[in-house]
């Protein structure tokens, strides 16, 4: 094999290694790796790459070394623990899955004669099985963020991407095992097409990372448009409360004077004419300004529809963040209200609560319609938009599972129920 091909595999091998492992930095890692580390990783994987063949003892040992510096530059500073727990779980995704794609791919393609005899061949093959790796640990860490609405994109992408991947390594090994003397270039042509694979997966990724940040900044707004309707319904209630502060004198005056005539049919008449101004559902309070804004409004929104609500908070301190009681109670309130709106009297039922060191959140609301449960799944009965279903309670188990809490969910003919633990201490 020429040298110039060997080093050109190698690089590409390299590379992707290298790609691979600042993905994995990047969803093991609570902060992202070090962009001004990526140039001095490339010019080891360069040198490394052009670097004579190692015998095997010492190859092992100096790539151990290079993986080592790699993480080091990418992530420094960082706890020794922590380094040594990054460089064995990467070492070991390598040792196991490397060898099981290419087992599986020699497998499908019945050239495993040709891998173990021809050195050209083993070396793209090599490559080949590596980018297999990147791409598809790339998806995985991709689609786990991915919402459950765009389910059919993720598979559709994933699809894709794994038979353009597949059709190009059988077609490049196959001109390789047919004649490696003149299609020696038709190979590497192809092996861009590769790079080109890697380019997409890094545009993907970095296309996953805006949807997230959009997805935030729609909760962001959402959370603002909860509060300040929660401001304009307590300036209102002190509206209210000033103006009867200041009509109160006369109300007495008047009262006084049904007394004075012992006209007590008068006064009550009076008292009940003057109550109807009074608003007798007072505003719901508690420690988070956010939970308190989103519990009004929803109870706003079950009096408009003539839903019975039930509302009690009794705990002093929040520990969860605004945008994941945003989505675990507006999306619970919102499939409350709308299975209580398709009953006749329907009623929710909502209680908020510290027990010890956890928060007790539980949700009960009437329902006449069936209830749609598959493993522990739960879809709605809603027709008008059917991609959507199961997303409000799959939404709400993934934010309960991210605070380390638990969700039961269970249900009869007539009511839902919905309770969760979260832990809650400062």
């Amino acid at each position: 094999m020429q040298t110039w091909a060997r080093i050109y595999f190698d690089l590409l091998y390299n590379l992707f290694l290298l790609v691979f492992l600042y993905t994995l930095l990047k969803h093991t890692l609570s902060s992202a790796p070090n962009r001004a580390g990526i140039m001095p990783c490339i010019m080891m994987a360069v040198i490394y790459a052009i670097l004579p063949p190692l015998p095997y003892n010492i190859n092992i040992i100096f790539s151990l070394f290079i993986d080592g510096l790699s993480i080091l530059f990418l992530c420094f500073p960082m706890r020794v623990k922590n380094f040594f727990k990054i460089l064995i779980q990467y070492k070991l995704i390598l040792f196991v899955f490397i060898p099981i794609i290419t087992f599986i791919h020699s497998l499908i393609l019945s050239d495993g004669h040709t891998y173990t005899q021809n050195d050209y061949y083993a070396y793209f093959k090599s490559f080949i099985c590596v980018s297999f790796l990147t791409i598809f640990y790339t998806l995985y860490i991709s689609a786990k963020q991915f919402n459950v609405s765009q389910k059919r994109y993720k598979y559709c992408f994933i699809g894709a991407i794994s038979i353009i991947s597949f059709v190009l390594s059988y077609l490049t090994l196959y001109l390789c095992k047919t004649d490696i003397t003149n299609t020696f270039l038709l190979p590497l042509i192809l092996s861009f097409l590769y790079i080109a694979i890697g380019l997409i997966l890094l545009i993907y990724y970095k296309f996953i990372s805006i949807y997230t940040e959009n997805i935030k900044y729609k909760y962001e707004a959402e959370i603002n448009r909860i509060q300040e309707s929660y401001a304009r319904q307590t300036e209102e209630a002190l509206k209210e409360l000033h103006s009867i502060r200041h009509d109160i004198k006369n109300h007495l005056i008047v009262i006084d004077g049904y007394a004075a005539q012992n006209n007590f049919a008068k006064i009550r008449e009076y008292i009940s004419r003057t109550s109807r101004r009074f608003t007798d559902i007072p505003l719901i309070e508690s420690p988070s300004v956010l939970v308190s804004a989103i519990l009004n409004e929803k109870s706003m929104l079950a009096r408009q529809k003539g839903i019975a609500c039930e509302i009690t908070c009794n705990f002093t301190y929040l520990r969860a963040d605004d945008f994941a009681m945003t989505t675990i109670l507006g999306n619970l309130l919102d499939n409350a209200l709308t299975a209580a709106a398709k009953c006749y009297d329907g009623w929710i039922h909502v209680s908020l609560r510290q027990a010890d060191m956890l928060l007790l959140i539980t949700v009960d609301n009437s329902h006449e319609e069936s209830i749609h449960e598959k493993d522990g799944i739960f879809r709605s009965t809603k027709t008008e938009q059917p991609h959507l279903h199961g997303i409000g309670i799959k939404n709400v188990q993934k934010a309960v599972k991210n605070l380390n809490g638990q969700i039961e969910i269970s249900h009869t003919q007539d009511t839902f129920h919905v309770e969760i633990t979260l832990p809650n201490y400062i």
